[in-house]
């Protein structure tokens, strides 16, 4: 019985499974070395922490404390502190360090001049705000940069949805999303992003999924019936005189029959010679009449490419038919073939199938052909000798079985498919003799837990790939570290700009960009479409995928990070140019809208249609009122509310994304804005807020939060420009929380420039964290700091973070054994 029509295969793979498991990778990035403690117990060393914790302490009580008994203890300390923050317990500098989330939000409160607010009394001067900022961020961040420091853990790390999709397609071709075929669970979202090992679980649906995957994926990219290959047929048309008709075809060798139906379509009675030819050669001659029929010929082709035409032997006019001009009527060209042997499979078969067994060549050594560089692949690795057999041996069996070649690889790709070293990024390292454990440890000799090793080449392959293409390495990185040279820190910045230029980076766009800006959001905003007629899903597409191709072009002419605040550029289709009230390559967009023949298309200012050239998309000079992704539709749109703007959600948006600086949650019993809005619905919506921000628990948060948001108050629910929201003139004129005043959103994102060291520090933290798939700890500040020192020297480009963050020791380091391993 042939192997496919039995329950071996199920078996089979359910075994080969359980035998990946146990032979995965060695290693992995979470089964972290362990030693015993290596015991330090140096009087000087104890001396000079005695030393430094008494100089903390008394700059505590003659600096620190002073500060906030001066300026925040009146609104913070005792029972009813504002926004639960009570300074007054802290007795010592210790104490910050089990509270630094909050102790983080006060430092970044006091940089960006929030707190103590603009109108308390007395001010302290910007200077006093700053050494306090820093001094905080010293303690509770604090990490010695000047010795070896620890580069973190980073849980084995699932291929998610994207990934997995992606790497399927440059392993095997496949152009389809799998992931959604088969219903892959959605991926769990950690520190803003789906990449985060810490939340990729592995359940056992997921594992369902996988399976189905596999065996989804051979069925589409093999041909694994070769029967209907046999026949290959291409209709025809009708010829006249001095006419040919061409027909390409791909030929194994062997013997062909050709049959062509056809008629000469202008006289019944009559017969005209009609020639057969090969590649210009004729090969057969028919006499064809005026009833349809089927005209045969036999052939021998070599293997190979091939042209079949059939036209008239010579013209058939004569003087008095010549203005009918004669034609004959092809309906079809068949091809059935070779009469013994193998067809020709399509190119997609052949380029994965690429060795077959014969005479010459056994079943064992044509399947190490495919599989072999094949696993190195999959696998992201050079494959060792039991992934190779594993699999060859898999095919063999299926083959002795009485399955067909094809069928027998569908079997050993579908192995590899649902191996953990495909489904998971298995990052290997060398392992170390004692001695060399000795070694490291000794470049630490006082905290042997931040020892650290470099991650092997293959394994830095896999992480810039995937950081940079969320997709697997190609052969040019995996050449790279093969030969050991991938770890240089310059061939690591020569690659990634390499990367960047590359199409794939667009998933660097749509997987890290959209998320830091919160595109996702998108898809739940609701706009009301009464209020909004060109609010629509084409719309709401439209964009998103602006904001992609603004991101995409800051990445491939690698502009500065102040390009996201300040750029005078954008891309827009005619539906986003009328939104805008902007020409399309000279064109008024209302023209290129074609009307449909429902009536709901017809209605005034109504969009539910398509436009012309819907799907072309120009880069155009932004006019003056519009700057950079902070006027982008997208983002106006998802921080409003369906039927109004929301400065608060605008301003909350640019603290969190912009600076990495989220307000804390609203204090409890504090009537929410929304009440406000309803008692005073006749006012405008900035005095509304002004009435809402009277409320003390209200005010240290919205006189942040609120004037960033009002500067964006001439942009619409939809992004839509307006002078008027309800009748009131629009007033997008404020004062930040420092003091600064601005009036529109050009002065306003001029003075959010300003402060572009705290933006690209944030910047800098969230595209680690999207790098290493991890959140950060306080021990990757160090790296944050180089990160960012690094960009500044090179104007804020964006190369310069990627390169920064490629050669940062959290990218390429480990930790290989901890004390008090967890």
């Amino acid at each position: 019985m042939a192997f496919s029509r039995f329950d071996a295969r199920p078996c089979m793979l359910g075994l080969l499974i359980l035998q990946w498991l146990g032979h995965a990778s060695p290693n992995p990035v979470f089964a972290e070395d362990s030693t015993n403690t290596v015991e330090v117990a140096a009087a000087d060393d104890a001396s000079a922490a005695a030393s430094q914790l008494a100089a903390e302490v008394e700059y505590w009580n003659q600096e620190v404390r002073p500060f906030l008994q001066t300026y925040c203890y009146d609104c913070h300390s005792g029972e009813g502190s504002e926004a639960d923050i009570d300074f007054s317990v802290y007795d010592s500098p210790e104490q910050l360090t089990s509270q630094r989330p909050r102790w983080n939000q006060v430092r970044g409160m006091l940089e960006i001049g929030a707190m103590p607010p603009a109108d308390y009394d007395p001010l302290p001067e910007l200077k006093e705000r700053e050494v306090i900022a820093d001094w905080i961020d010293r303690k509770i961040n604090s990490v010695d940069c000047n010795v070896v420091h620890d580069p973190g853990r980073v849980t084995l790390r699932r291929l998610n949805r994207v990934e997995y999709d992606n790497t399927l397609r440059d392993l095997l071709g496949v152009d389809f999303s799998v992931s959604e075929m088969i219903g892959f669970p959605s991926d769990d979202v950690g520190n803003g992003f789906d990449n985060q090992g810490d939340v990729l679980t592995l359940s056992p649906l997921q594992l369902e999924k996988y399976l189905a995957a596999a065996q989804t994926v051979t069925d589409r990219i093999l041909v694994l019936d070769p029967t209907p290959l046999l026949t290959q047929q291409v209709s025809g048309k009708g010829l006249f005189a001095t006419e040919q008709f061409d027909a390409p075809f791909d030929f194994a060798a062997g013997s062909y029959r050709i049959e062509v139906s056809m008629e000469y379509g202008d006289n019944n009675d009559q017969t005209v010679p009609v020639a057969l030819l090969l590649d210009g050669q004729e090969i057969q001659r028919w006499d064809v009449g005026g009833l349809r029929a089927v005209y045969k010929a036999r052939h021998d082709f070599p293997a190979g490419q091939g042209k079949l035409s059939v036209r008239f032997v010579e013209d058939p006019n004569t003087e008095e038919t010549r203005d009918k001009d004669r034609r004959i009527l092809i309906e079809y060209l068949k091809l059935n073939g070779p009469k013994d042997g193998e067809p020709v499979y399509p190119l997609h078969h052949q380029r994965i199938v690429s060795s077959v067994p014969s005479a010459e060549k056994s079943v064992e050594q044509a399947a190490l052909e495919i599989f072999q560089p094949m696993i190195r692949r999959a696998f992201r690795r050079e494959p060792r000798e039991i992934d190779v057999s594993r699999v060859v041996g898999l095919v063999k069996m299926a083959s002795e079985q009485g399955e067909s070649f094809p069928k027998a690889v569908s079997y050993g790709i579908q192995s590899i498919l649902v191996s953990p070293n495909f489904l998971f990024r298995i990052e290997n390292t060398p392992s170390q003799s004692e001695e060399e454990k000795e070694e490291v440890a000794a470049s630490d000799p006082a905290n042997p837990a931040t020892a650290t090793e470099a991650l092997n080449d293959y394994a830095l392959a896999s992480r810039l790939s995937y950081f940079l293409w969320a997709s697997m390495p190609d052969d040019e990185l995996l050449d790279l570290a093969r030969d050991g040279q991938l770890h240089h820190p310059e061939t690591l910045k020569q690659q990634s700009l390499r990367m960047l230029k590359d199409p794939k980076s667009k998933m660097l766009v749509e997987r890290f960009f959209g998320q830091m800006l919160g595109l996702g959001n998108l898809k739940v905003a609701d706009p009301d479409k009464k209020k909004f007629p060109l609010w629509n899903d084409r719309l709401r597409d439209a964009m998103r995928k602006e904001t992609h191709l603004f991101c995409q072009e800051l990445i491939q002419e690698d502009l500065p990070l102040t390009t996201l605040l300040n750029g005078n550029f954008t891309f827009v289709n005619p539906r986003l140019a009328e939104l805008y009230g902007m020409q399309f390559d000279g064109r008024a967009p209302a023209d290129l809208y074609q009307v449909g023949d429902d009536q709901k298309s017809r209605r005034k200012n109504d969009r539910s249609g398509v436009y012309e050239d819907e799907d072309r998309w120009i880069r155009v000079e932004l006019p003056s009122a519009r700057r950079g992704v902070l006027t982008q539709a997208s983002i106006l749109t998802l921080t409003s509310h369906p039927t109004t703007t929301s400065p608060v959600k605008r301003g909350t948006w640019i603290l969190e994304n912009i600076f990495g600086d989220p307000p804390p949650p609203a204090p409890p019993n504090v009537p929410a804005f929304g009440d406000t809005q309803t008692e005073h619905g006749n006012l405008s919506l900035r005095e509304q807020l002004a009435i809402h921000r009277a409320n003390p628990s209200c005010a240290s948060c919205h006189n942040v939060m609120d004037p960033l948001g009002l500067g964006f108050e001439h942009y619409d629910p939809i992004g839509s420009w307006r002078d008027k929201d309800n009748g009131h003139e629009i007033d997008a004129a404020g004062k930040l929380a420092d003091g600064r005043t601005f009036n529109g959103s050009n002065e306003l994102v001029a003075l959010l420039e300003s402060s572009i060291p705290q933006i690209s520090r944030h910047f800098s933290s969230k595209l680690l964290t999207y790098a290493l798939g991890r959140g950060l700890e306080p021990y990757d500040y160090c790296a944050i700091d180089d990160i960012t020192a690094s960009a500044a020297e090179n104007e804020y480009r964006l190369s310069s973070f990627v390169q920064a963050v490629v050669t940062s020791e959290p990218f390429s380091k480990r930790r290989i054994f901890r004390e008090n391993q967890e």
